[in-house]
Parts: C-alpha cells; sequence; structure tokens
C-alpha cells in the first residue's frame, strides 16, 4: 500500500521536499521565508510578493519573517539573496521526530547483543524511526501507509496525582503539538477546560487551521501523530496536576509542521503580557536545518529573552547530527532512556541537556477510537479507550517539563532557575552525550 492509496491522504512529494546539502533537511517546496530587505528583492526574483501576516510579538522592532509561495526553485533563489547579504531561507519542516539517518548508529552505551540485553520491544521496530519516526509517513519511506505506532493500555487505571503543593505558583505551560483531541474524544483526565486547552488565550490567528486532514480518516486508520499532543498533556498532568496547560496545533496529523507555523505561536506567546505568558513550552519535533533555522532561532530567543523555558525532544533516528529545535543553545534538548538505559533509537550528542524515560509511557489517548485493523491472535491492536502506550524522545521532553513545573512549585522558583536546579546542577547524575538523567 503506498501513500497515494490512502483514501484523502495528501502526498508527501507534494507537501515536503528534502534537500541533499548537508545532512539534508526538509522543506515546503515552493516556499521560502524572507524579511527586511529581502522582501523586494525576492519579489523581483520570483514575480511572488511575500504573503502578509499578522505581527503577534510584544516587540515589533526587528523584522519579520515573511513566506513568500509558488517559487520555482526556492534554494536557488535563496542562494541569490544571501550572496547579495539578505536574510532568506527555506521554510523548514519539522516532524514529530526526526529526520534522516546518518552513519553513526545508536548510542554507544547501547549492547546490541542477544535479545535480553538489547531492548527491543521498545526499539526501532516499535517505537521509531521504522514505525514512529516522523511515523512511517517522511519523506524517507514516503512510498508506505503512514500509520500510527500508539498501542492501547487497555487495562490503565492512572488517576491523576494530586495537584501540587509547594509554596510556588502553578506554572503554565504551552504545548506545541498537535493539537488536543476534540469531537467527545478528550480523555476523561484531560477534560477539563478551560484550564487545559485555551488556556493561555493566544491569538487566533497564531496558530493553525483547524481544517486539514482529521485525525480520523475516512479509511478508519489512525493518522500517524493523530492523539500526540493529547499523550502529551497526559503526561504532563499525571506528573505535574494542576498547572495550566494549554495544547496548540502546529503538527499535522500526518507529522509535519511547517517553520512559520510554529513561529507564528511562539511569537503570539511571548507577546503576551506579563503574568499571562506560558512559564514552558514544550515542543516534541525536530529535524535538520539548512546551517540555522533563523526565523525559527530568532522567535525563540524571543521567547527566553523574557523568561519563557523551552524544551525540546532530541528525536528517535539513533544519530548524533544536531536536530532543531533541540539543539539551540536556549533550548533544553531531550533523549530518550529506558529499564535498559538508552535505547538504540535515541538521538544523542553533546548538544543534548537532558534525557528521561520515553520507552512504553503510558498516557491519556482518545476517550473511545476502534480503528480498521483486523484482531491480532485475539488482540485489537488499535482499539483505545482513553490510555494508550508509547515510545520515544517525544514523551521524555514532556517529562522534563513535568519535573521543572514540581520544581517551580516544590522549590518556589521561576521556570530559569528550576533549569539550573532540575538540568545543570554540577552534582546530578549525568550519561555521556545524554545529559543529566531526569526522573519522576
Amino acid at each position: 500500500m503506498t501513500d497515494d492509496s490512502r483514501e484523502g491522504k495528501p502526498r508527501w512529494r507534494d507537501r515536503i521536499a528534502v534537500s541533499q546539502a548537508g545532512n539534508g533537511f526538509a522543506y515546503v517546496p515552493g516556499n521560502m521565508l524572507v524579511r527586511d530587505g529581502a522582501e523586494k528583492r525576492a519579489e523581483e526574483l520570483t514575480g511572488r510578493p511575500p504573503e502578509e501576516r499578522p505581527d503577534l510579538r510584544g516587540d515589533k522592532g526587528s523584522p519579520q519573517w515573511r513566506r513568500v509561495t509558488g517559487v520555482d526553485d526556492p534554494l536557488a533563489v535563496i542562494g541569490v539573496l544571501r550572496s547579495e547579504g539578505l536574510d532568506a531561507q527555506p521554510e523548514h519542516v519539522f516532524f514529530a521526530h526526526g529526520c534522516s539517518p546518518c552513519e553513526h548508529g545508536p548510542h554507544p552505551s547501547v549492547h546490541m547483543g542477544p535479545p535480553d540485553a538489547d531492548p527491543f520491544r521498545a526499539n526501532p521496530f516499535r517505537a521509531n524511526p521504522f514505525r514512529a519516526n516522523p511515523f512511517r509517513a517522511n519523506p524517507f519511506r514516503a512510498n508506505e501507509a503512514p500509520l500510527s505506532s500508539a498501542e492501547p493500555a487497555l487495562h490503565a487505571t492512572l488517576p491523576p496525582r494530586p495537584a501540587l503543593q509547594g509554596a510556588g505558583t502553578a506554572p503554565r505551560i504551552l504545548v506545541l503539538d498537535t493539537g488536543l483531541a476534540g469531537d467527545g474524544q478528550c480523555p476523561p483526565l484531560l477534560d477539563m477546560a478551560p484550564r487545559i486547552e485555551g488556556a493561555l488565550d493566544l491569538p487566533d490567528d497564531a496558530i493553525m487551521p483547524t481544517s486539514g486532514p482529521p485525525p480520523f480518516a475516512a479509511d478508519g486508520y489512525l493518522d500517524p501523530v493523530a492523539g500526540h499532543g493529547t499523550f502529551i498533556a497526559g503526561l504532563i498532568e499525571q506528573l505535574a496536576g494542576g498547572c495550566t496547560i494549554d495544547v496548540q496545533r502546529v503538527i499535522e496529523p500526518l507529522g509535519d509542521g511547517r517553520e512559520l507555523d510554529i513561529v507564528a505561536a511562539l511569537e503570539a506567546a511571548t507577546g503576551l503580557p506579563d503574568g499571562e505568558r506560558p512559564d514552558i513550552i514544550s515542543m516534541s519535533f525536530g529535524g535538520q536545518v539548512l546551517e540555522q533555522a533563523f526565523a525559527l532561532k530568532s522567535a525563540i530567543a524571543a521567547a527566553r529573552l523574557v523568561g519563557i523555558v523551552l524544551v525540546a525532544s532530541a528525536g528517535n533516528e539513533g544519530i548524533c547530527t544536531p536536530q532543531y529545535p533541540a539543539a539551540f543553545e536556549e533550548v533544553v534538548g531531550v533523549a530518550a532512556v529506558g529499564p535498559a538505559g538508552p535505547p538504540p533509537w535515541t538521538n544523542y550528542g553533546e548538544w543534548v541537556d537532558a534525557c528521561a524515560p520515553g520507552v512504553e509511557l503510558v498516557s491519556a489517548f482518545f476517550a473511545n477510537f476502534d480503528g480498521a485493523f483486523p484482531m491480532m491472535n485475539s488482540v485489537d491492536i488499535d482499539k483505545f479507550a482513553q490510555w494508550a502506550c508509547w515510545s520515544g524522545t517525544s514523551f521524555s521532553g514532556p517529562v522534563v517539563v513535568a519535573a521543572l513545573a514540581r520544581e517551580m512549585v516544590v522549590g518556589d522558583c521561576a521556570a530559569g532557575e528550576a533549569v539550573q536546579r532540575v538540568v545543570h546542577a554540577e552534582h546530578l547524575l549525568r550519561l555521556p552525550c545524554m545529559g543529566t538523567v531526569v526522573n519522576l
């Protein structure tokens, strides 16, 4: 079955291109981002004016990045603009993890020996990159049907922990992901609006439109990252109950997110008044970029400048090539560990700041979904009732978010100080190329 054979599914080659430059990066075909003096010159070269978009930033003094669409060869035009000293870049595509493989292989501590020494239950055969990142739907496996790798946890009974108790105030947490399950599918654990969704009152034009491919396709299969944001919010709620959690959609159900959509959400959060903006932003997506993704980097730097802490997952390819946004200096990059140590699929490197559990975690999922997969050995592998089991660094990042939230409340400190205590304190346990071990 190819991606063209799934009813209503867009083809990857129509929405994602992959450059062979450097380590390879994914970008939106026909799109580029420009700012300041590059706008006029880009229109001269392409005949395409930059799109208008609302300025959602608190500080409107710096030039704003804008999108140019319909460009025949955006990388060539970007090369010309850059040679003239102008600001231009591709519109990168980031995935709910990962990008291309590289030659370095799994983390050096992984023992590739007998099955009992290597956590095969959680390695790429179940958790990624072959099923979970970008969840069989990425451009590198574009001829396969995109399927979810979440598994039912039908017998889970995990009541939320009591709200955090301490001298500090429970933080506001923004999850940039696939949004929260709707249409009656929000699980009871998270069905407490407005504290969970829309709590930060981001402007309507800051986020992706809600229209588009639904998570429940006509063929009866879950899209690759359907429920991803719900699962992440459930982890935070279980580990740091009582926080304000806002889950906003910047990632499509197929697993891809466009850079300028992510930038707009970050700018909107940064532009909120003091006392209303989020304390922590969780980002469980990433990818490789051309040099640096300057549009995303500038939005992240602006958020950090006003005190927001940003946490991002490192990715699931088992490589050491830096992945962004996790590799940005302003971001806490998080790898995964499991009961047997680092799973072979976790990314790693000097750019990783922390590692946290990411193997077969259980969290909130769709309240009631029974997919089209047939029964296998008397087990319905895609029947979900509130809970799911999932693996990946996508879920290690929210564990670190929850740890920071707990420190803010129990230790009565700001988010930046919580990072110093939980991630950067000298006495903490660290693993080579995996950063500080964080667990709750």
